[in-house]
């Protein structure tokens, strides 16, 4: 395809529209505000309460992502991204008050408005670079996404690196005491909220929508069927609006497919570095493995686009829950492997979920038509809104009762849920 303008300026706005992934960045500071909020605001937070911020931050996102898509029909991708990102830092910027005032402001601003920032902003890229490559969408959707996990990388470097210079590790009861920490944790939030909207806005100004169309050689016509299969393409007839598509049994068999997987994803997240915190007292390590699965992230997410453009979606979904779940499910043996063996099996899990992220927008799109694709792929992820919450809810009966080895068996069997909904997936999708 000729490059043209259009063409160089969405290309830059990948890379900086995109914020920090939240479910992964979550994870480190997790450890550093809950041991904030514990030791100086209220020593009834602790860590199966604060993980709710995380669950917060999704569920608004899954709920909210759909009025993202309507208001990116009404006032163009810029305008909504722009108003998304301003959102989405300024939750973040007030928690530089919240998190000195009780838990459930905290799950307001970093929670609840960086949730509606985020899926006001989240879906216009996507539908903006499959309309400038049609024939490759996967790969596009992959490459977009891999930039917002990349997101992570820079986040959790200044984190760590503001907060915990000398590497201070946290006591045996799993909080951080040190003094110096501590009084820097409110500040962090508003150092991140800055980098971020100034990232955001720089995107938003390059954004753009091709000013033609562009034909999408991938998709054959179909004529007598709403949906046909053909051994190359899943094709609709006709473009499908929000309320056709809740009328569509697809809908819902990919609704349970990113409910499962996103069950698991928010948990590992999450609860990454608690874990790691179990057998390994190095705060800079932890992190740099945190920083670090952030690459493995955004490669994960093109090489899975890749792939499904190579193959299918009910392939490379198959594949990468599978592997997902096989990783889940051998992570606590990485006790006695020492810090390698963790680092390796980290990296190896967002390698391989991150795939789901890029997967689900391509499949949306291909199943329901890209007209409405904004709309659409926000009532797919509004599985995030039960997801997170269940996730949370589960985390506080299922560790202490049967530890980090039975909740991340029983998320690597959620896992495998998905592959068994992936049967009813019609062929050629």
């Amino acid at each position: 395809m000729r490059e043209c303008p259009e063409d160089l300026s969405f290309r830059s706005s990948i890379s900086l529209t995109d914020r920090d992934e939240m479910d992964m960045c979550e994870g480190n500071i997790m450890t550093y505000g809950v041991s904030y909020m514990h030791l100086r605001v209220n020593n009834d937070v602790t860590v199966s309460n604060f993980v709710w911020v995380n669950s917060f931050t999704l569920a608004s996102q899954g709920l909210f992502m759909v009025v993202g898509g309507l208001l990116e029909k009404r006032v163009g991708p810029k305008l909504t991204c722009l108003i998304g990102s301003t959102i989405f830092s300024g939750g973040i910027m007030l928690t530089f008050f919240t998190i000195n005032y009780s838990l459930a402001t905290v799950y307001l601003t970093y929670g609840l408005m960086a949730g509606l920032g985020t899926a006001l902003s989240y879906a216009s890229p996507l539908a903006c670079g499959m309309r400038w490559f049609p024939e490759h969408k996967g790969l596009i959707n992959g490459l977009i996404v891999g930039g917002f996990g990349l997101g992570a990388l820079l986040s959790t470097t200044i984190q760590t690196y503001f907060l915990n210079p000398d590497n201070v590790s946290p006591d045996s009861d799993g909080y951080f005491n040190d003094d110096d920490l501590l009084d820097k944790v409110p500040n962090v939030f508003f150092l991140l909220g800055g980098v971020f909207i100034l990232m955001e806005y720089v995107g938003c100004i390059l954004i753009s929508t091709p000013t033609r169309d562009i034909e999408d050689r991938s998709l054959v016509p179909v004529e007598d069927e709403q949906i046909q299969t053909n051994t190359t393409a899943f094709c609709v007839k006709a473009d499908l609006s929000p309320k056709e598509v809740l009328r569509t049994k697809l809908f819902y068999i990919l609704w349970f497919i990113y409910m499962f997987n996103g069950v698991a994803v928010s948990y590992i997240s999450a609860m990454y570095k608690t874990f790691g915190q179990t057998f390994i007292k190095d705060d800079h390590f932890l992190a740099m493995v945190g920083s670090l699965a952030a690459l493995f992230n955004a490669s994960g997410r093109i090489l899975w686009g890749r792939i499904m453009d190579k193959t299918s979606f009910k392939t490379s979904l198959r594949i990468l829950s599978t592997l997902f779940s096989i990783l889940l499910c051998t992570l606590p043996t990485t006790k006695y492997m020492g810090k390698p063996g963790y680092a390796v099996w980290i990296w190896c899990i967002y390698l391989t979920f991150s795939g789901t992220f890029a997967v689900m927008p391509t499949a949306t799109e291909k199943a329901f038509g890209s007209k409405n694709y904004a709309a659409n792929y926000g009532l797919i992820f509004t599985c995030q809104a039960i997801s997170s919450p269940l996730m949370a809810a589960l985390n506080q009966l299922m560790l202490t009762a049967i530890g980090f080895t039975g909740c991340l068996l029983t998320m690597g069997s959620v896992v495998l849920l998905s592959v068994g909904m992936s049967f009813f997936l019609p062929n050629g999708l």
